[in-house]
């Protein structure tokens, strides 16, 4: 009997620790050197490769596909999603391509760029866990971004982040401040506490939703986050779930704008996604991490977003040198639904702090 209640006991100290486990962030603000050098990788990337070049080597085994357009100030996009980069150059990128020479990339894990894993990792969840955030989560999209600045040959970046690629884009210019000239974060995710508090978007979503959009976003978000199971899972199959979210997400869009449509989007990334979610953990706060942020920050919001402007606020109050412009007729893709508006507004923001 007394074996019974131990291995009960025991059993139950195991699901607690993994209850645990998940619910906390597992991105450490401050640690990318360090847990790079624990692993054996480094910034530097392969010498010789052509700036304008259709993919980027930026470490052995991980190669980006990369396009760019125009001339002039490099600035680096960091795509949104997570894990859904865009198949063209955004419209109002063509519109500033007089003077700014525009990059766009696949973050590793989606697209067309290297996906470390194909088929589930090995070994128990805890493993597993420890191994897709390594290798996909935010230090490693962090990493990228460094080497992509080492690549270009840039001192600083000017940095364009999409929603969540805004998370990405802000973290990396806490992570070394002197490396960011400026920094634009254009319907950002207000992730910089968990709980996001005010709703967060699946709740944005599901308020939006007929009955049966409801029921298949409960199923939806069931299966994403049952974290044990996904982890057993393909690439291919992961990949297929997260894209799942698109035509949800496009019906609570419609139900204000009948004419909505989303931009095309690269293959969506499957353990890419997880990674980033185990990152983020269910509870964190980095709000005192990013007053870190020396560079100027343009916020850009859509009056027509999802997203309440109270979110967007929460992201410029957390960053020291911020300022929030809104887009009226705009949603979520200020750059392709207001191509005109965004231009002259980013324009004019990067010609003031070149001055």
């Amino acid at each position: 009997m007394a074996v019974a209640v131990g291995a009960l006991l025991l059993l139950a100290g195991v699901a607690m620790g993994a209850w645990w486990w998940m619910g906390r962030a597992l991105f450490q603000p401050g640690s990318v050197e360090s847990v790079l050098a624990t692993r054996g990788e480094t910034f530097e990337v392969p010498p010789g490769q052509a700036v304008d070049a259709p993919f980027w080597q930026v470490a052995p085994e991980v190669r980006l596909r990369h396009l760019s357009v125009g001339q002039g100030r490099n600035i680096v996009v960091v795509h949104g999603g997570p894990g859904l980069p865009p198949v063209e150059p955004w419209r109002a990128s063509l519109l500033m391509s007089d003077t700014f020479r525009w990059h766009f990339y696949d973050q590793r894990g989606s697209g067309e760029s290297s996906r470390p894993f194909t088929n589930a990792p090995t070994g128990g969840t805890w493993q597993a866990m420890q191994e897709v955030e390594a290798r996909l989560g935010l230090g490693a999209q962090l990493a990228d971004l460094e080497r992509i600045r080492r690549l270009l040959g840039q001192e600083r970046l000017t940095l364009v982040g999409h929603s969540f690629g805004a998370l990405v884009a802000a973290l990396y210019a806490a992570e070394w401040p002197e490396r960011v000239e400026s920094l634009v974060l254009v319907a950002p995710a207000p992730l910089v506490t968990m709980p996001t508090g005010d709703g967060d978007l699946f709740a944005q979503v599901q308020a939006r939703l007929d009955e049966p959009g409801q029921q298949a976003l409960k199923a939806w978000m069931k299966h994403s986050f049952d974290f044990p199971a996904r982890l057993k899972d393909d690439e291919a199959r992961l990949s297929r779930h997260f894209a799942d979210f698109g035509p949800l997400y496009l019906q609570a869009l419609r139900r204000d704008t009948p004419e909505a449509r989303l931009p095309e989007t690269g293959a969506a990334g499957g353990f890419l996604s997880l990674g980033l979610y185990l990152s983020l953990g269910r509870t964190h706060d980095w709000s005192t991490w990013l007053r870190r942020v020396r560079a100027p920050t343009l916020v850009i919001h859509g009056a027509k977003d999802l997203q309440p402007r109270s979110a967007t606020q929460r992201v410029v109050e957390a960053l020291p040198h911020a300022r929030l412009v809104e887009l009226a007729d705009s949603g979520h893709f200020p750059f392709e639904e207001r191509p005109e508006d965004f231009a002259a507004t980013v324009r004019a923001f990067l010609t003031e702090v070149e001055r």
